[in-house]
Formats: structure tokens, C-alpha cells, sequence
């Protein structure tokens, strides 16, 4: 006779029922968040941003000119943020169309001295996702941006969620939102 004993039965089915929820979050980890099925906006009482959208005409009405910054070809307004706080509204168009619309604080020390514009907060709608909120207020569409690594510049950690027309991220440092962005995704079966 040996001195092993054979395995418990209790044992071996809880091992069964462990290795069964590994494989499940496993496969849950590997597929992408669901898409929104109405677009994400860049939204506050002023303008909704809406990169399937909005044109140069309809911010220029409720904005005015932006100042050129961060680089040409960007249009950026300085808010209002929570407690008072600047925060910058940059918008990139192809033609007079919005491609591109970010929300975010300004960390250089060459930012622009811009007075901030009291308009109201600007953040994500659906979801009134806004900077400065912890990224636990994410809805449930955005998945955490792994693939990328090291290459996320400030920020440590970045969401994506993906619409109709267009993804939208939220990035972010010590577990708070510090950078809303959206940006077009053009129908590559249209493209030329």
C-alpha cells in the first residue's frame, strides 16, 4: 500500500468549479466592452461636440476663434472647470468638419495664459463622465486600453469605448479622469 491518499471528491470538484470561473473571466477579459448605440458627446450647454456632426460654424457661433494650440491645425478654448480650475477644449477639424474634440488640463508650462470662459462643464454625455471624477464613473462601455503599455505619455491609465463614427477615450492618472477625448473613425470600406 502507498502512503497518498486519494483525492478528496469535495476537492477535486472544488478545483473543477474554480478552474471553470478562471476560464470564464478569462474569455470576459479578452472581449471588447459593448458599443454605445447612440454617439458620445463632448457636451455642455454651450455646444455638444459630436464628431459625426458637429461643423467649424456651429463652435465658431457658440464659442468664437480658438487659439491656435497645442500645434497648427488645433483650436483650443480655455473653461471653466470644477473649483474653479482651466481646463482646455481642443478641437481639430478636416475641412469644417470636427474630427477630433479633447477636454483636458493643461500640464506645460509653454500652455497659453488663456482666461478661462465660464460656459458651463464640459463632459462626456451619455454617462456625465467629467475630469477630475474617479474612473470608476465610467459606464461600463469603456474597456481599459492595455495593448499600448508604456506609450500612454501622462497618463498611466486610458478607457476607450467605441460608436457609431467614432471612439471615445478617457485618460487618467492615480485612478482619476484627467483627459477626455473623441475622435472620428472613418468607414474603411469608403475610403479611397
Amino acid at each position: 500500500m502507498s502512503d497518498e491518499q486519494a483525492p478528496d471528491f469535495a476537492m477535486l470538484r472544488a478545483v473543477e468549479i474554480l478552474a471553470g470561473i478562471y476560464e470564464r473571466t478569462r474569455e470576459e477579459r479578452d472581449r471588447p466592452p459593448p458599443q454605445f448605440d447612440c454617439p458620445v458627446l463632448l457636451f455642455n450647454e454651450t455646444l455638444a461636440c459630436d464628431v459625426n456632426r458637429t461643423v467649424r460654424r456651429d463652435v465658431q457661433r457658440a464659442l468664437g476663434i480658438g487659439f491656435m494650440y497645442p500645434a497648427n491645425g488645433w483650436h483650443t478654448y480655455c473653461v471653466l472647470g470644477a473649483n474653479g480650475a482651466r481646463e482646455f477644449l481642443s478641437l481639430f477639424y478636416s475641412g469644417d468638419r470636427l474630427v477630433c474634440a479633447e477636454l483636458y488640463a493643461p500640464k506645460s508650462e509653454r500652455a497659453p495664459a488663456l482666461a478661462p470662459r465660464n460656459l458651463g462643464r464640459f463632459r462626456f454625455v451619455p454617462g456625465e463622465v467629467a475630469l477630475g471624477l474617479p474612473i470608476t464613473a465610467l459606464p461600463n462601455h469603456f474597456g481599459r486600453v492595455s495593448e499600448l503599455g508604456e506609450h500612454l505619455g501622462a497618463y498611466s491609465e486610458q478607457f476607450c469605448a467605441r460608436f457609431p463614427g467614432g471612439a471615445a477615450y478617457a485618460m487618467g492618472n492615480g485612478g482619476t479622469i484627467e483627459r477626455l477625448a473623441l475622435y472620428v473613425l472613418r468607414d474603411e470600406s469608403s475610403a479611397p
